[in-house]
């Protein structure tokens, strides 16, 4: 009987140290699921702005009416979508390097 109270206390020991394992894993896995998660949210948040703010200026098809198209009007909406782009490359970027020195780990 002994013996078996002691395999059996072993047993629930190793056990009880893998299910601490599992749980350390699943919380490390959560937390770079939220970092990673909110830098995507970032970079879909300038990209559909900066797709609001193309919209916003560009002349529409659906139009009936055709408008001439201004410099001002033009201009405006080339630098709202140069500097959205920009900002998202600089997400990007940043996400990959953060990938990159996590796998260098």
């Amino acid at each position: 009987m002994s013996q078996t109270t002691e395999k059996k206390a072993v047993l629930e020991a190793k056990a009880s140290a893998y299910q601490k394992e599992l749980v350390e894993e699943i919380a490390d896995i959560k937390q770079v699921a939220k970092e990673r998660g909110g830098q995507i949210l970032i970079a879909g948040g300038v990209l559909a702005g900066a797709y609001l703010l193309y919209s916003l200026f560009s002349d529409s098809s659906k139009k009936s009416e055709k408008k001439e198209s201004s410099f001002l009007g033009n201009a405006l909406t080339s630098y709202a979508v140069g500097i959205a782009l920009s900002l998202a490359k600089d997400q990007l970027v940043d996400y990959l390097k953060k990938l990159e020195s996590e796998s260098s780990k």
